[in-house]
């Protein structure tokens, strides 16, 4: 009986120990918004209100020098669309709830990672 508890307390250490990075990075990504890159977007999620994130996208636009093409806001959803050194920058914005918010940032017409991460750096303390 003693030995099974003695294993038991060494593999529960060891998991402990070595995935620990990742329980700490799951807790980051839960408090701030998760964040992926899929088929050229940069998906974001944040708890802010859908009219905060939309304004925050303005925002930074504005402070990204981007000549915004295109604004279209309705009451859960919105898209802008605007030109910038990367090329055409589009932001969607989609409310999923009263407390979530899900935005996607895509450059060019196949995505391009880097500049979204540069965009989204600058966007990521407004949300």
């Amino acid at each position: 009986m003693n030995i099974k508890k003695i294993i038991a307390t060494v593999v529960v250490g060891f998991v402990g120990v070595t995935q620990t990075g990742c329980l700490v990075a799951a807790a980051i990504g839960a408090g701030a918004g998760a964040v992926m890159y899929t088929k050229g977007d940069l998906e974001v999620t944040s708890t802010k209100s859908f009219d905060e994130v939309y304004a925050a996208v303005e925002q930074t636009c504005k402070e990204l020098n981007f000549e915004v093409q295109k604004n279209e806001k309705k009451a859960f959803t919105g898209r802008i669309t605007a030109r910038s050194d990367f090329g055409n920058v589009t932001f969607d914005v989609k409310s999923e709830s009263t407390v979530l918010t899900s935005l996607s940032i895509r450059v060019g017409i196949f995505g391009d990672r880097e500049a979204s991460e540069l965009i989204y750096a600058k966007l990521k303390p407004k949300l």
